[in-house]
């Protein structure tokens, strides 16, 4: 039944790696906010490397990484075994997990993105499922970190990860993993796997290509700045399109109708959002100013207060 753990389990590495599809959760820090949950799939387009995976790390030696594992998510994912003498990973007592990482490929919304980049927040859940094999849920719960692509972290991960990127990556997103979560999965039905969609990457090859034969207007620099700038709340997105929308002149697409979408003066409005930092700077300033103005009305009136006479007491 339902277990937790600090980190993942090395256990269930084999399995992970197996998945085809994995489901993704934030939501921003304002409760008028919307949260947002997005399925990830895996690609086999042009011989793609793994598209997700996790960072394995030495509990004895700090610093020291251990060589990715081999996504197998091209192959026929099972259930798997949490007891499976054959994957390497489980005999490796060295071995800590506690860091996620996939693969973010360009689409309409920016949702994720802009909750992780949002000052004080960086929530996000990662949910696998088992469509075969026994039954199981697994849930990753940490803060995650955009390494939005042509950055150094970006090409970091990339280089050691052994990642080969597929045309309309926008970004990495890394996940520091501080609660572990499984469950039965009883309710989860069972499904085969048919085959990859092509129709993602088949746009965006053209955008990618239109960027390199110079025609800008529809290339994909211009298409981040149009949909990926901005969150449905009107947080601030993917910060490449930021900037290309400011050099471009590029306005952002309306992404939400009625009285709850974010506009002001025909632009976008970040929510107002206060965290538990700006309620106690508060409540410090509210009593400072209070004793300040009491003693200012009590001499004011004639009482004379010995404030060193205070403090002995």
């Amino acid at each position: 039944m339902g277990a937790f753990y600090e980190t993942l389990p090395p256990s269930l590495i084999t399995w992970l790696l197996q998945q085809k599809v994995f489901c993704i959760g934030s939501a921003p820090l304002s409760g008028a906010g919307h949260i947002n949950v997005s399925p990830k799939g895996v690609t086999d387009r042009g011989g793609a490397g793994p598209f997700f995976g996790v960072i394995k790390e030495s509990k004895s030696v700090p610093g020291k990484v251990y060589p990715p594992s081999t996504s197998t998510s091209t192959s026929t994912a099972g259930g798997g075994d949490d007891h499976d003498e054959t994957d390497a990973d489980n005999n490796n007592k060295d071995i800590v997990v506690r860091k996620f990482w996939y693969v973010d490929l360009t689409g309409s919304g920016i949702e994720t993105t802009s909750h992780l980049h949002e000052p004080g927040n960086g929530r996000i859940t990662v949910m696998f499922m088992a469509f075969d094999g026994p039954p199981r849920i697994l849930r990753l719960y940490g803060k995650g970190r955009v390494l939005e692509y042509g950055t150094p972290a970006f090409d970091e991960i990339v280089a050691s990860q052994g990642v080969k990127l597929i045309p309309g990556t926008r970004s990495i997103i890394v996940v520091d993993i501080d609660q572990v979560g499984t469950s039965c999965g009883f309710s989860v039905p069972k499904y085969d796997f048919v085959e990859y969609r092509p129709t993602l990457h088949e746009f965006f090859e053209k955008r990618v290509a239109n960027e390199k034969a110079g025609k800008r207007e529809d290339g994909i620099e211009r298409y981040w700045a149009f949909k990926n700038a901005w969150s449905m709340d009107g947080l601030p997105g993917m910060q490449r399109g930021l900037h290309t929308a400011v050099t471009d002149n590029v306005k952002p697409i309306k992404k939400m109708v009625g009285p709850h979408a974010p506009r002001v003066n025909g632009q976008y409005k970040p929510q107002r959002v206060f965290v538990l930092r700006h309620l106690i700077l508060a409540a410090v300033l509210s009593a400072v100013s209070t004793v300040v103005m009491m003693f200012f009305l009590l001499r004011l009136v004639g009482v004379d207060i010995d404030i060193k006479e205070i403090l002995k007491r």
